[in-house]
């Protein structure tokens, strides 16, 4: 049984806006840290820019 929920964020370029992929996530971690201070940490290839960009996070809902 899982012991907490965590929520799916959509991953996307902050220079063109295309989605690089899906990353999951608890809203606060056991250290008190928010999904959006992790946000701020990563970084992802993007093949349309052909380098390495921050990224963007946004909540995805699934049915």
């Amino acid at each position: 049984m899982p012991r907490g929920k965590r929520t799916v964020f959509g991953m996307f370029c902050t220079e063109t806006g295309a989605r690089l992929g899906t990353i999951r996530l608890h809203k606060q971690d056991k250290k008190g840290v928010s999904f959006k201070e992790h946000a701020k940490k990563l970084k992802k290839y993007s093949p349309r820019v052909r380098k390495i960009v921050k990224v963007k996070i946004k909540e995805e809902r699934h049915s």
